[in-house]
């Protein structure tokens, strides 16, 4: 039950107070009038027991209502009998009074936090982290189902990943949370694209126009963070925006982005309406991304070194390689194509050549089989052929686990694709890297220049694989002076208080 509802039981509580100091201050009344409140008052006592029997909470309740129906009962079946009796007034303000106060310490808000993949929660832990530290607030952590598309963009496999979530999480089935039942008063989730994902979409009774009917307030946090270097936010446009209540973003570029492709869009649909824009602009907030707050626990005493990484990280005289992040995103192998494909191939050559001095940590987008399936299946056996070598030959470290902050956590530089990973490693102070699908992987350039290179990372800057080949990686780890950054980050906490205090209002 929400606060919605808890108001709506308290103000009729309030009513039937009202009425017993009429009862009890009326000392000349018609006994059908006299019938009439009675009856008036018993039926919203009634309404009250079946809202509360709505939320499976009538139980907690059943007694003072009980007590409440029957002081009127007999006192009615009794004056009509005897013509005249004293109006039990103070058992009946006592019996509401104390009805009162079990509903008001009883109620918390309700949190539900709606995640669709367990490797994309760490946008959401945090929040869910402060809501439970918050004893206004009763967080549930409900993961919903989702399905992949084929190449025609029809419904395919059911995925269902709540039991992928972190053990110290507890999980509350979808089935067993209705959210029209229970209303909640905040619903948070990641994944705003309703039915415009080309790959998944949740099922469609969590579509994000679906929640608002729901709850007072629903929160979209993205599952990514951006890197000011993209400048294309068409991303922006979708349903789950339109339909949130407060949009949070990572900081004030972004958030100029995403205003900048509403505003676009406003201006090539002219008949769109201006009022609507106007709340979907106020509706964003740059108050940071919890992505951003698990960096804070990037250390080994929090990521133990599985055996099996730590045979391919650590040299026999346990020296440590140059472990290198590889990721490849779907975006760039859709833009890339079969070109892509051969990049991987060579990336994967090169490190096979440089065992001895590095070690290649390969994540691969959690979606990027499921977009080959759907939209470029023409490619998809070479993929999982290159998938498969790699995995045969030990090459390296193949991570597809739903946590990726063990990687982030011993791997000293970034490489591959641009996405929220190269984002949030260059938190960290060490170097990222762009791959360029056309450029020979082992290929240093004549005019190649370290002090360059160097003066590029302490600015934080992305290197494209050209002015910092892999090559070169040891040496400039070795000759770079920027230590990794520790990080202090809290906008979970920052954006729990943001939405309670919207809450509260």
């Amino acid at each position: 039950m929400n606060t919605r509802d808890s108001k709506g039981i308290l103000n009729l509580i309030k009513t039937l107070k009202e009425a017993n100091d009429y009862l009890a201050a009326s000392e000349e009344m018609s006994l059908e009038l006299l019938k009439q409140v009675i009856t008036n008052c018993l039926t919203a006592s009634e309404n009250i027991g079946q809202t509360l029997q709505t939320f499976g909470e009538l139980d907690q309740y059943q007694a003072e209502l009980t007590t409440y129906q029957s002081l009127l009962k007999d006192f009615l079946r009794a004056i009509s009998q005897a013509g005249e009796l004293a109006y039990p007034a103070s058992a009946i303000e006592a019996n509401l009074t104390k009805l009162t106060t079990k509903l008001n310490a009883k109620h918390k808000k309700q949190v539900v936090f709606l995640p669709y993949k367990a490797s994309m929660w760490d946008s959401l832990a945090t929040i869910y982290e402060a809501a439970l530290a918050d004893p206004s607030c009763e967080p549930y952590v409900v993961p919903i189902p989702y399905f992949t598309k084929d190449e025609q963009g029809k419904l395919k496999d059911l995925h269902y990943e709540g039991d992928l979530f972190p053990k110290e999480v507890p999980i509350t089935s979808w089935q067993d949370y209705p959210l029209a039942k229970k209303r909640p008063d905040i619903i948070y989730i990641h994944n705003p694209y309703d039915d415009d994902n080309l790959i998944t979409t949740v099922l469609p009774a969590f579509y994000t126009a679906k929640l608002k009917q729901y709850t007072d307030l629903l929160v979209y946090v993205p599952y990514f963070v951006s890197l000011h270097e993209r400048k294309h936010y068409e991303y922006a446009l979708n349903k789950g925006i339109e339909n949130a209540d407060v949009v949070f973003i990572q900081d004030e570029v972004v958030k100029a982005g995403y205003q900048g492709a509403w505003k676009k869009f406003a201006q090539e649909n002219p008949t769109y309406p201006k009022e609507r824009l106007d709340q979907i602009l106020t509706k964003m907030v740059a108050l940071g991304n919890p992505k951003y707050d698990a960096l804070n626990k990037t250390n080994p005493s929090n990521y133990p070194l599985p055996s099996e990484w730590k045979e391919k990280i650590y040299r026999p005289d346990g020296s440590k390689k140059t472990v290198v992040f590889y990721n490849t995103t779907i975006l760039d192998l859709n833009a890339a194509e079969g070109q892509m494909l051969s990049k991987y191939a060579d990336v994967f050559n090169f490190f096979w050549k440089h065992q001895a001095d590095y070690t290649l940590l390969w994540r691969p987008h959690p979606l990027l089989v499921d977009a080959l399936r759907s939209q470029r299946p023409a490619l998809l056996a070479d993929y999982l052929q290159l998938v498969r070598q790699f995995k045969e030959s030990q090459l390296g470290i193949y991570d597809d686990s739903p946590d990726f902050y063990l990687a982030y956590t011993y791997a000293d530089a970034f490489y591959g694709d641009m996405s929220s990973m190269a984002e949030l490693f260059r938190k960290l102070n060490r170097p990222v890297i762009k791959q360029i699908p056309t450029y020979p992987t082992e290929q240093v350039p004549a005019d190649f220049d370290l002090n360059l290179v160097k003066e590029h990372l302490a600015k934080q800057k992305v290197l494209a694989e050209e002015n910092l080949p892999l090559a070169k990686l040891s040496a400039c780890l070795a000759a770079n002076t920027h230590s990794q950054k520790a990080t202090d980050y809290h906008f979970g906490l920052d954006i729990h208080r943001y939405v309670m205090n919207l809450a509260n209002k």
